[in-house]
């Protein structure tokens, strides 16, 4: 992925290293899949090579959490902004769709155990469609990455959540001031 990235750049192994702050050996160490970058380095590879989907790569292929949680690249869909947008609509009218369904299912429920096995399966079968909507999310902020950095958008946002007491700012206050 780190190779493909680079060429689809336009960069000699010899520049793309300069431009990461790496030497060539160890950047055709990471292309050959010898070593694997820490994330500060796949991180600035994607910014050098201006590819947004290589860090969804990186955490998929490269990280046990992301392997967990992260959602599938979409390689065989439009994945350009408006598309994505348009196919965002779809999902979210059908997770309202479901919304009320999940309500009725959830009230009065505190733990799983609160549940039949068929409230269960139903519940389930409507979280799959905010699921859906959750991944157009991720794509989206990625696909967005075209037009704007979306971390410095992500980085506001965060600040704005601690400025409405929605989070607890763990580095202390100058770093709420900061962002």
């Amino acid at each position: 992925m780190f190779k493909d990235a680079r060429l689809k750049s336009g960069l000699t192994i010899e520049e793309a290293a300069a431009r990461n702050y790496i030497g060539p050996r160890t950047l055709s160490n990471y292309e050959a899949g010898m070593t694997i970058p820490g994330p500060d380095v796949a991180l600035q590879m994607s910014k050098v090579y201006k590819d947004p989907w290589l860090t969804q790569r990186y955490c998929k292929e490269c990280c046990a959490i992301g392997q967990a949680y992260s959602y599938e690249i979409l390689d065989h869909v439009n994945l350009d902004p408006a598309s994505v947008m348009l196919k965002l609509v779809g999902e979210m009218n059908e997770a309202q769709a479901v919304l009320n369904e999940m309500l009725g299912l959830a009230v009065n429920k505190n733990e799983r155990e609160d549940f039949s096995e068929e409230e269960w399966q139903e519940f389930i079968k409507c979280l799959h469609e905010f699921l859906d909507v959750e991944h157009n999310v991720e794509i989206l902020k990625i696909s967005l990455n075209k037009w704007c950095d979306m971390s410095e958008l992500i980085q506001e946002h965060n600040h704005k959540c601690y400025e409405r007491g929605y989070a607890k700012c763990e580095r202390g206050e100058e770093v709420a001031r900061s962002i």
